[in-house]
């Protein structure tokens, strides 16, 4: 068994630092190619596989940045965080950090400084998809709720929602980068924009949202009940707005799908 680990370990350290290759003689020269040869093709391999794995993930940042530009990125992210996962779903979850870090690093990617936002947002994307389901909170569901009980109910978002806040034009350039004819779009916004991202049974769905329906969801997000929600909204409005606004964002988010639940 201990000859087994050390092998096991020399051949891990052979793929995951091929640098490091000093001898072959560990490897069987009986097989149809030279030693040399066979470890050469799992390096190889490897490395292919999860380049793969990023450009299915990041389809869009492959288009804007170039395959070359993508496969250096790949390699220097494989580099750095090499798989320490039983899925490879989750292998990408560093990339928008790591372009973060280059854009202050790296000439060549201050010039992109849109391109993090772009990588997060797709790995938003695949985040919402990938969620687990739960069963949508319907009007009827709400209905049935005495009156009563509003003030402190609590609402659960659907597991795929998440929320984003963009400085860049970043889903219009996403449509436009992963469209069967990629066409250039300006990635300049001229403020900060709220967006949800979520799953309607198999669909994606991303939207901009106003300041005070950004305010009053982010509220619901975190678990305040109702009537917090509607003093959140006070703030942005005057009071006798308060009800009918807050009626007509909660009839809006179950419609779509945004909430599962009541507590």
């Amino acid at each position: 068994m201990k000859n087994l680990a050390r092998l096991q370990h020399t051949f891990q350290d052979c793929v995951l630092n091929s640098g490091n290759v000093l001898s072959t003689a560990w490897i069987s020269a009986n097989g149809r190619a030279a030693p040399d040869i066979q470890l050469s093709i799992y390096i190889h391999a490897y490395g292919a596989r999860l380049k793969e794995v990023l450009a299915n993930d990041y389809p869009a940042v492959l288009t804007a940045i170039g395959e070359d530009h993508f496969s250096r990125l790949a390699d220097d992210y494989i580099r750095a965080h090499p798989s320490q996962y039983f899925s490879l779903r989750d292998f990408g979850c560093h990339l928008p950090g790591f372009v973060a870090d280059l854009i202050q690093q790296d000439a060549g990617y201050r010039e992109m400084p849109w391109l993090r936002e772009l990588a997060l947002f797709e790995w938003t994307l695949g985040q919402a998809f990938d969620a687990a389901d739960a069963p949508a909170f319907t009007e009827q569901d709400m209905a049935a709720i005495p009156y009563q009980a509003w003030p402190e109910l609590r609402f659960l978002p659907h597991p795929s929602v998440h929320r984003l806040d963009l400085e860049w034009n970043i889903p219009e350039m996403w449509q436009a980068l992963t469209d069967d004819q990629p066409i250039q779009v300006t990635a300049v916004r001229d403020k900060t924009s709220p967006w949800l991202v979520w799953r309607e049974q198999l669909v994606m769905r991303f939207r901009s949202m106003q300041i005070d329906e950004q305010k009053a969801f982010d509220a619901l997000r975190v678990g305040r009940c109702f009537n917090d929600v509607c003093e959140v909204l006070v703030t942005l409005m005057s009071e006798d707005e308060v009800p009918l606004r807050a009626a007509g964002l909660l009839k809006g988010w179950i419609a779509q799908g945004l909430i599962s639940g009541v507590e």
